[in-house]
C-alpha cells in the first residue's frame, strides 16, 4: 500500500454503551476547515475539556492526505463520488476508499465537514429527510439544510454513470447508518472552522458521548432564515461556458432565468421559482457546475 494512503484513524471508546460517532475532514483536500476543527477536537480530548464517556467517537482529520497536501479537491478521482471498496484500486483515492470504507461499515452516525466554492453560510446537506437523519441534523444546530443530492444527480441527464452519486453519506446509509454533510462556508472562510467545531461538539453532546466543557462553546451557529431546500436538478459542465451572474449559494431565482450560457449560445435556464445551489463558476467540463431546488419542508 502507498504510504499516503495511511490515514491517521483516532478512535476513543467510552466505558458506557452508546452509538459510534464518526467525523470526517479533507475528504476534499483544499477543504480545510474539517481538519482544523477535529485538530481542536482532538487536542481538548488529549487536555481533558472533552471526555469520552458512552460509545466510540472516531474521526480521520485528513482523508485524502495527497490532494490536502497539493491543496487540491482530489488527485485522480473525486474521493466523495464511486465510493466502494475497491477490489483492484486504479486510482490513488480508489486506495483510500479501502481504508474508509471499514470505517464507515462500523458507523452509526457520520459527519461529513465540507466547505465550498461560492459565497454562502453553513447549512447541512442529506439524502433523505426521514426523522432519524433530520433529528441528527438538528443535534448540529445548523438551521439551514438542503437534501436530495443524490436523487438529484441520478436524474439529471448530464450524469452518465448513476454510481456517480455514492459519497461517504450516501456509502454510510446503504451500511445502515445515519450520516449528513456538513457545508462550512466558502473556501477559506475564517469562521467555517468554527461552525464545524461547534457542530461536532453539539454532536458529541447529542448523542450523549462525551462531557464537554462548557467554555469550549464559544460561538453560535447562524440561526436566521431557517428553511430547507430540496433539490430538484445537478447539472453538470457540459463545454466551455459561465454563469450570467455571479450567483451565490441559495441564491433566490425566478422560473426562466438564464443561469448559464455555452459559449455556442446554449441556455441553461431554471425551470420552476426557486434557489440556485453550489454554483461552482470554476467547474471542469464534467463536472458539476451547479444545482437548483425549491423551498420545501421536509416530507
Amino acid at each position: 500500500m502507498m504510504e499516503d494512503t495511511q490515514l491517521d484513524i483516532h478512535s476513543f471508546e467510552g466505558a458506557a454503551e452508546g452509538p459510534s460517532f464518526t467525523a470526517f475532514g479533507a475528504v476534499h483536500g483544499n477543504e480545510k476547515c474539517g481538519t482544523q476543527a477535529l485538530t481542536r477536537i482532538l487536542k481538548h480530548i488529549e487536555d481533558g475539556d472533552i471526555e469520552i464517556i458512552a460509545g466510540k467517537f472516531t474521526t480521520i482529520p485528513i482523508c485524502n492526505p495527497r490532494a490536502y497536501k497539493q491543496d487540491v479537491r482530489f488527485v485522480e478521482r473525486n474521493l466523495n463520488r464511486f465510493m466502494s471498496p475497491k477490489e483492484n484500486p486504479e486510482h490513488y483515492e480508489d486506495h483510500l476508499d479501502n481504508v474508509i470504507c471499514p470505517v464507515l461499515d462500523q458507523t452509526d452516525f457520520l459527519l461529513d465537514l465540507h466547505s465550498y466554492s461560492s459565497q454562502g453560510e453553513p447549512f447541512i446537506l442529506l439524502d433523505f429527510a426521514e426523522s432519524e437523519t433530520a433529528n441528527f441534523g438538528k443535534m448540529l444546530g445548523v438551521p439551514r439544510c438542503i437534501y436530495g443530492w443524490a436523487d438529484a444527480m441520478k436524474k439529471s441527464d448530464d450524469v452518465v454513470d448513476k454510481h456517480q452519486s455514492m459519497g461517504t453519506c450516501e456509502y454510510t446509509r446503504e451500511q445502515g447508518g445515519v450520516a449528513l454533510t456538513m457545508e462550512c462556508g466558502t473556501h477559506g472562510y475564517e469562521r467555517a472552522a468554527d461552525f464545524a467545531f461547534e457542530a461536532v461538539l453539539n454532536a458529541l453532546e447529542s448523542l450523549k458521548i462525551a462531557k464537554v466543557n462548557p467554555d469550549l462553546h464559544i460561538m453560535d451557529l447562524p440561526n436566521e432564515n431557517h428553511f430547507n431546500i430540496k433539490m430538484r436538478g445537478a447539472r453538470l459542465k457540459q463545454k466551455d461556458g459561465d454563469f450570467t451572474e455571479d450567483w451565490t449559494n441559495m441564491h433566490p431565482v425566478k422560473e426562466g432565468t438564464v443561469i448559464a450560457r455555452y459559449d455556442d449560445g446554449e441556455e441553461l435556464i431554471i425551470p420552476k421559482d426557486g434557489y440556485v445551489v453550489l454554483p461552482n463558476r470554476k467547474a471542469g467540463i464534467g463536472h458539476e457546475w451547479f444545482f437548483w431546488g425549491i423551498e420545501q419542508p421536509f416530507e
